[in-house]
């Protein structure tokens, strides 16, 4: 009797069960193919609304996941602020106006709004037209000379700028720019250069914008083929005035760009600002400057705030372009937020502490910075999973699956925006991706055939073939995914 009623169960799987024992026999197949089988891979599919799984293989095992640790991120900063939440950028003035006089100081305090100046999100003011309204909110207030200094406050963060962690050949670029209470222009800057008309002969330095006030380069810059793309690096690290610059740049037209990570940008926003009142018609006497201890604003008199767009806002940019910047601006802001000093450190045990509480993160997480460009960062493709189920049931939901990229998304950069292009998950497929050298992670949603929203998380590491098979293998997974749940 009791072999019977085996052999009933056995024959009366249900669909999603009998498809997902041939599945995984296609996963362990691929596993133990040359592309993959000295590689560590894990995964976790499951359905949106119930958990319930569909596709599991390591997904216990850490890993290395790249940019996807973004995710972590955005969802805790949607958690402890809410959607719409803000950030603001104060101007203060000290109190003696006469005849137009400034005898004192003009106050930028950082509020720790990373897009303050940005061109990539949307309602935010760039460069010039946020020092547009500061000078209007200075004439105003009826000053039309300064005699003391333009201030930079960016006291709300503290610490060190970026990892510790990160590679020497990452920092000085603008996508290990680190985070501070006051940015200013997505904290970067363009250096322009001139090709030489020969293959392998050097590139001549051509311009900054905007320019950075004592930066100076050693170049060692030459110039590669047409076509060749972006391979130049400016090596530097924060507070450093003296940047080196390698690598290749193409052989196309009369100039190229390449962006650097401006070296404190505090200072720099002073600086800037101080030479934009003097080229506008207002003298400013004293060199332009940061404060050096806890300034009482209660004694200073405000003119002007600026509020950034929503967090929503900043989060479609942080996952469409994998923005380190925002990212780490955002981890901070967690430890502010639990009045706890703003360093990485603190934001670091605030999210890991947080994530714990809420079920996703457990033994084998770690994360040392927020964006991923470290490769000391460990998280499971379960812990993944379990942080896009919790996600789909809140209110902010619209908002974060909205911010992930779609095949052939117009506002996402990176070789992600063509994940899935051409394929049956055109329509269907929303993805946050991550990667460095032999890392891929792909983590996101998927609307199945059956109408059911389908959660995943795809890392593997150390795999030795081309990125571009290693994409196409996961693709063939969603698609199948897609096409049979």
């Amino acid at each position: 009797m009791r072999k019977l009623l085996l052999f009933f169960l056995s024959v009366n799987l249900s669909a999603a069960g009998s498809y997902a024992e041939s599945l995984k026999d296609r996963v362990e197949n691929i596993a133990e193919s040359d592309n993959f089988k000295n590689a560590q891979w894990g995964i976790s599919v499951k359905y949106a609304d119930t958990g319930e799984e569909i596709l599991s293989y390591n997904s216990e095992k850490s890993l290395v996941p790249g940019s996807t640790v973004k995710l972590f991120v955005s969802f805790a900063a949607l958690e402890f602020f809410g959607e719409e939440h803000s950030f603001a950028t104060d101007i203060f003035r000290d109190k003696s106006v006469d005849n137009g006089i400034l005898n004192g100081n003009i106050y930028l305090r950082g509020g720790g709004d990373p897009s303050l100046g940005s061109d990539l999100v949307r309602g935010s003011l760039k460069t010039e037209e946020v020092f547009e309204q500061w000078l209007a909110a200075l004439k105003q207030a009826g000053i039309k000379e300064i005699r003391g200094s333009v201030l930079a406050d960016d006291s709300l963060f503290e610490g060190k700028p970026v990892s510790g962690d990160w590679s020497w050949e990452d920092l000085g670029n603008y996508y290990a720019a680190g985070p501070s209470g006051l940015s200013i222009n997505d904290n970067l800057y363009k250096l322009y250069f001139k090709p030489s008309e020969t293959v392998g002969g050097k590139a001549e330095v051509l311009r900054m914008e905007p320019e950075i006030y004592g930066l100076k380069f050693i170049n060692f810059m030459r110039t590669g083929p047409p076509g060749s793309g972006d391979n130049g690096y400016i090596f530097n690290f924060p507070d450093n005035y003296t940047a080196v610059l390698r690598g290749t740049i193409p052989q196309n037209g009369p100039e190229f760009a390449i962006k650097g990570s401006i070296p404190e940008p505090a200072l720099f926003c002073a600086a800037y600002f101080t030479e934009y009142l003097k080229k506008n018609g207002t003298p400013v006497k004293g060199a332009a400057g940061r404060v050096s201890d806890k300034t009482d604003y209660g004694a200073k008199m405000p003119i002007h705030e600026n509020q950034s767009p929503a967090l929503k806002d900043l989060i479609f940019v942080l996952h469409k372009r994998s923005f380190n910047l925002y990212a780490e601006t955002l981890l901070r802001h967690m430890a502010v937020f639990k009045n706890r000093a703003g360093t990485i450190e603190n934001g670091i045990d605030v999210l890991t502490q947080f994530l714990k509480s809420k079920g996703i993160a457990g033994s084998g997480f770690r994360i040392v910075d927020a964006c991923g460009l470290s490769r000391l960062n460990l998280a499971k493709a379960s812990d993944f999973s379990g942080l896009l189920l919790y996600a789909a049931k809140k209110e902010y939901f619209s908002s974060f699956y909205d911010s992930l990229v779609f095949p052939g998304d117009p506002d996402a950069t990176g070789h992600i925006r063509i994940f899935g292009a051409d394929t049956p998950l055109e329509k269907v497929l929303r993805v946050k991706s991550g990667s460095l050298n032999k890392v891929r992670s792909y983590c996101g949603y998927l609307k199945t055939k059956k109408g059911r929203l389908a959660a995943f998380a795809f890392i593997v590491n150390n795999f030795s073939a081309a990125p571009s098979e290693i994409e196409k293998e996961h693709e063939r997974i969603l698609t199948r995914i897609a096409g049979e749940f």
